[in-house]
């Protein structure tokens, strides 16, 4: 079966959506093997092997041409040689003395070297470094994948039961006014369990400590939501409690171990299987999500 190549549009649920990467697809389901969604076919990029092969015939060619030319002018330049020296033997020798004055322009070769290669490596390669080393998460999701994942947001924020309809509302304003959108950290967690281990601080905190992100939630205008997920397995509305109580845990260590001052919002989103439908493991998840107004 020939090769396939697709993208995934699961922005809200695939990785492989969220990265914007490009599948190969052998078999006969054209579906993502991340989250199992149908692909979107991605134009392969035609032959240029046939258009490589006509540049070489014709460059071919005009070497053969350039080459017949300069066989030409070298045969008539060698037997017009012959005859300027039966001709004037003594102008030959006058210009010998004229090589006298070489001896002065030798420095100036010496001088060509010239130490102007040191200061270009320090001038401009050590610019770039620092903006590249200081400049924010890129905040990718942008178009139609942020409408859906701010759809999807907003869908759960309308369902959490302890939250006022000005709490929502506010949350839902803040979502929308959204223009880019990234997320920022990953956490799984057991089943029924809401409690983060030491291993799972560490997790959280060693990608939110990074210099990027630091440097993204220095704009006090950058708002968190901090989304959290049960598996299908219980009770709905137990499932929408832990999941809440799962993102509340996060959102503590962002405040008191990542030193977080940006708001923070956290959004219970129930039971799921967006990010595995044949399992329940990778379901029990919370996501940090940074939206820039």
């Amino acid at each position: 079966m020939p090769k396939r190549i697709g993208k995934c549009t699961n922005y809200s649920g695939c990785k492989l959506a969220y990265r914007n990467e490009q599948i190969n697809v052998v078999t006969k389901d054209f579906r993502c093997p991340e989250c199992g969604s149908p692909l979107e076919p991605v134009a392969q990029k035609r032959d240029s092997s046939l258009p490589t092969v006509l540049i070489a015939g014709v460059a071919v060619v005009l070497l053969l041409a350039i080459g017949a030319i300069l066989w030409t002018l070298v045969s008539s330049t060698r037997s017009g040689n012959k005859t300027l020296v039966l001709l004037s033997p003594t102008p030959v020798q006058t210009p010998i003395p004229t090589p006298t004055p070489t001896p002065t322009p030798s420095p100036t070769p010496t001088e060509t070297p010239t130490p102007t290669p040191t200061p270009a490596p320090t001038a401009t390669p050590t610019s770039p470094p620092p903006e590249t080393a200081g400049t924010p998460i890129n905040l990718d999701l942008t178009g139609e994948g942020l409408e859906q994942v701010k759809t999807a947001i907003m869908k759960r924020i309308q369902l959490q039961p302890t939250l006022s309809q000005i709490q929502k509302d506010t949350i839902i304003e803040e979502v929308q006014s959204a223009k880019k959108m990234g997320r920022l950290a990953v956490v799984s967690f057991p089943t029924s369990v809401s409690n983060l281990s030491p291993d799972d601080v560490a997790v959280i905190m060693s990608q939110v400590n990074t210099s990027q992100v630091k440097q993204l939630l220095k704009d006090p205008k950058i708002v968190l939501a901090v989304l959290g997920y049960a598996d299908l397995q219980g009770d709905n509305q137990k499932n929408l409690d832990l999941s809440y109580r799962r993102a509340e845990a996060v959102v503590e260590i962002l405040v008191t171990r990542c030193g977080v001052l940006n708001e923070l919002h956290a959004v219970p989103m129930g039971g799921t299987d967006l990010f595995d439908p044949h399992g329940f493991a990778r379901n029990r998840t919370v996501e940090v999500w940074a939206g820039q107004p």
